[in-house]
């Protein structure tokens, strides 16, 4: 991954719509994520079972940028957008906290990743892991 043009956050992104979340994804992503970890060492019958009956799901938190388009994320293949309500099947995204209560200007940079796309960078996970502890770790 290639970045470069690192600046100011503020400059491309608006500051006020920058937010950690979690992500709740679908049964189908779920399912898909699971029989990509168990490498066939369980029947897909069971996945499906343990995913539909609610005994297994998935959830990723992380910053997400919230505009007209939905929540979108940055990860090294390029943004990722969601809907948020699941409208989209890509999961439901709840725990939407502003950054900056967590985080300090000068620990988020916005920059250009591989020539392709603007993206918003933290500097330090650990206030991320720390939302997760505050939000998610019931």
């Amino acid at each position: 991954m290639e970045v470069s043009n690192r600046q100011k956050i503020g400059t491309h992104f608006k500051k006020e719509n920058i937010f950690l979340a979690t992500v709740s994804t679908s049964n189908t992503d779920t399912k898909e994520l699971l029989k990509s970890k168990v490498d066939g060492k369980m029947p897909g019958e069971t996945i499906d079972f343990l995913v539909d009956g609610g005994f297994v799901s998935s959830e990723q938190f992380d910053v997400f940028y919230k505009d007209n388009t939905g929540y979108t994320r940055f990860v090294e293949e390029g943004p990722e957008t969601f809907a948020g309500d699941d409208s989209d099947g890509k999961g439901i995204i709840r725990n939407v906290v502003s950054i900056w209560e967590y985080y300090s200007e000068e620990q988020v940079l916005e920059c250009m990743v591989n020539n392709e796309f603007m993206a918003i960078f933290i500097l330090d996970a650990e206030p991320l892991y720390k939302y997760n502890d505050d939000y998610n770790n019931v």
